[in-house]
């Protein structure tokens, strides 16, 4: 009889990091098709008083039928509800971040104190199964012919606290007219500088388990200068770190 040799190959699981991502919320875009009266019977729902003209409804991605959350500005809260029947609604968690909304309205930075605050409809990965919402500070300005908006983001953990990172850029955007005279209205290719920029968060790979994920932010802003077309409009990308926020070119940030 022959023998026979056998090649033993002994194939090891080598683990795969996969990175996390943020999990987005979609605008649900005719809540009064759900409900009618969407706006007063959520506001029941969260901590009085409850300004019901501030709140929006979204669809987390991936979502069962029935679930939905809410975000509400005054308070300042989010909640994962679901549609009990075709009556009502059920609050199943709520995540209330009125005390941190009167923490920032008595910070002495002015400016702080004075912006908008407001929820980003997502939810960012700081460990693994710890989570936070994005804070934005708004603030607007008004200008003849233009105006702008800068957002930035205090990094809150769900079960609340101190931030994980602040003061970090998230958005904005700028307008400034170019065009002052009925023939440059009707002659210029554009008549305004137009600016506006967001930010992008990578989230490396951690090696500890429970540690906190590695951020990476991208600031990614696009220029239109007046009288160009739309076409010769630049987009740059710059990585930029919290200790960096200069990096982001943030529209020119506010005056």
């Amino acid at each position: 009889m022959r023998k026979q040799s056998f090649l033993l190959v002994l194939s090891f699981a080598v683990p795969v990091f996969a990175a996390p991502s943020a999990q987005v919320f979609d605008a649900v875009k005719k809540p009064e098709s759900i409900d009618a009266q969407w706006r007063a019977n959520l506001c029941s729902l969260l901590p009085q008083p409850c300004n019901a003209q501030q709140l929006g409804l979204y669809r987390p991605r991936g979502a069962a039928p029935n679930d939905y959350v809410v975000l509400s500005a005054e308070p300042l809260a989010m909640a994962r509800i679901s549609r009990a029947d075709a009556r009502s609604w059920k609050l199943d968690r709520l995540h209330d971040f009125s005390d941190y909304a009167q923490a920032q309205k008595k910070d002495s930075d002015a400016s702080r104190s004075e912006a908008r605050l407001s929820l980003a409809p997502a939810l960012y990965p700081v460990a693994e199964g710890k989570w936070a919402v994005a804070v934005l500070q708004t603030v607007s300005e008004g200008y003849s012919g233009g105006g702008a908006s800068f957002d930035t983001a205090d990094f809150v953990p769900l079960e609340g606290g101190k931030a994980v990172q602040e003061d970090i850029p998230f958005s904005c955007s700028k307008m400034i007219r170019a065009c002052f005279s009925e023939k440059e209205y009707k002659t210029s290719k554009h008549c305004h500088d137009e600016s506006f920029g967001s930010l992008r968060i990578a989230y490396g790979e951690t090696f500890k388990p429970g540690a906190p994920y590695d951020w990476q932010y991208t600031w990614v802003q696009t220029e239109w200068p007046q009288n160009e077309p739309r076409s010769a409009a630049t987009t740059t990308r710059v990585l930029f770190t919290a200790k960096t926020t200069e990096r982001a070119g943030f529209c020119g940030g506010p005056q």
